[in-house]
């Protein structure tokens, strides 16, 4: 599994258990992955380290998914970081905002995890 191992993938949820859930079955697929609870202690993550993918949940509490990925492209040292959607909106027009805005690709809930290692092989150039 090359390229893995040495990438950081960004998890962020406000759901602990999904959380979780998810970090577990990325790791078992050979990812090295840091899960933090919500959008500010994402950016509070960020500030000692640089992952190479964000997941983020799109409903949150205080700063939601959408509001995250805007406050991390106005980072010049953030902006090239490929950033997932990963949420319970099953919505035409919030899956096509996150398309219009940049998003790296938009995954509906309960996660499908063969489909969000694609994803992040596909983003990690693998």
């Amino acid at each position: 599994m090359p390229g893995r191992k040495d990438k950081l993938i960004l998890l962020v949820d406000d759901n602990p258990s999904l959380l979780d859930a998810t970090r577990t079955g990325l790791v078992k697929k050979g990812f090295t992955v840091t899960a933090v609870e919500g959008a500010d202690a994402a950016m509070a993550a960020m500030k000692t380290l640089t992952p190479s993918v964000v997941v983020s949940d799109l409903v949150m509490p205080g700063t939601n998914g959408f509001e995250l990925f805007e406050r991390i492209k106005q980072e010049a040292s953030l902006r090239h970081i490929p950033f997932v959607f990963l949420t319970g909106v099953d919505d035409y027009y919030a899956r096509k905002f996150g398309k219009d805005m940049g998003g790296a690709a938009y995954l509906t809930k309960p996660v499908d995890l063969d489909e969000l290692e694609r994803i992040l092989m596909e983003k990690l150039g693998g």
